[in-house]
């Protein structure tokens, strides 16, 4: 009968465990005990471990590879697929022509500027947030009961300063979209418009947040419905349940998010055209309100105008 050296086999197996820490991720869904009976272990030896380590970096960057391309296409067609919306569902709402085609080259020639507001969108909140956090770390260092006094300040201010550049970049996109605005002209224009018209935007704004509320907890209790099978499932077969899950699931949650998101856009699109119909109106010599803004041709593909 073998001795085994007990102790130097969980001694080398830390130490194994500690230096490549890439493993630790296969230890993760692997679990414990399981398999570690069936390879003996005078088959596993560096060369090996060195080997599947180059192999498993090779396949970890390929895999990091195309999920950042499949990121950025889903990207690119969410600038496009912005200005696309927002000139269809105008279209609609003045019984004019709209199509599939119509938007996509519409939201094509708008791209530039759509990715300008989007990008100093990022831009913004960004260096609002770590500037908020910034300045709460320094008062919390200060003394203990500043930094909480503060945050009865900074909580509910910097919500309202995230809440008020969210609603100026969604009339900027319709300045943009609607009005062949400049990235800064839009933002100018939207911010104005803020100013003058708060107290409808902030009311419509309510009565959406109000709205997504309710159709969060409505659409999350259809969804437990539509995948109960699944957990009745999962104790038969836990692959079956799982594939029901995505089958249903995914497909449930696409329809849910392009029907309320398009009704999202229109909801804000309405708005606008309405808060500018006296401008339209002034602009085309009209008396009574239109809903229509001048007509201006569609300006080729360029890069973002910063004016």
């Amino acid at each position: 009968m073998i001795r085994l050296p007990i102790g130097d086999i969980i001694r080398d197996s830390f130490k194994l465990a500690w230096k490549y820490k890439y493993l630790w991720l296969f230890g993760l869904f692997a679990g414990a005990g399981g398999g570690g009976f069936n390879i003996p272990g005078r088959n596993i030896t560096p060369e090996k471990i060195e080997a599947f380590k180059e192999w498993f970096l090779a396949a970890l960057a390929m895999l990091i590879f195309v999920g950042g391309l499949i990121l950025l296409v889903m990207f690119i067609l969410h600038v496009i697929c912005k200005s696309a919306l927002i000139y269809n569902i105008y279209q609609v709402h003045t019984d004019g022509a709209h199509s599939l085609s119509a938007g996509w080259d519409f939201g094509l020639k708008r791209f530039w500027p759509m990715l300008g507001l989007i990008l100093l969108e990022v831009v913004l909140i960004t260096a609002f947030v770590i500037t908020l956090v910034g300045i709460e770390v320094v008062l919390f260092a200060i003394a203990l009961p500043l930094g909480f006094l503060s945050l009865v300040i900074a909580i509910p201010g910097g919500i309202a300063c995230l809440v008020a550049i969210v609603l100026t970049w969604g009339y900027a996109e319709r300045f943009v979209t609607l009005e062949m605005r400049g990235v800064i002209d839009s933002i100018g224009e939207a911010w104005a418009l803020i100013r003058q018209q708060w107290q409808p935007t902030l009311l419509m704004g309510l009565v959406k947040f109000a709205i997504s509320i309710a159709v969060a907890v409505a659409m999350m209790g259809i969804g437990a419905l539509l995948l109960a099978p699944a957990i009745a499932l999962w104790f038969a077969s836990k692959p079956l349940a799982i594939l029901y899950g995505v089958a249903i699931g995914l497909p449930y949650l696409a329809l849910v998010s392009a029907y309320f998101g398009t009704f999202d856009y229109a909801v804000w699109t309405k708005v606008f055209l309405h808060l500018r119909a006296p401008v339209y109106a002034a602009e085309q010599g009209n008396k009574a309100a239109t809903l229509a803004p001048p007509t201006q041709e569609p300006p080729s593909a360029s890069p973002p105008v910063f004016e």
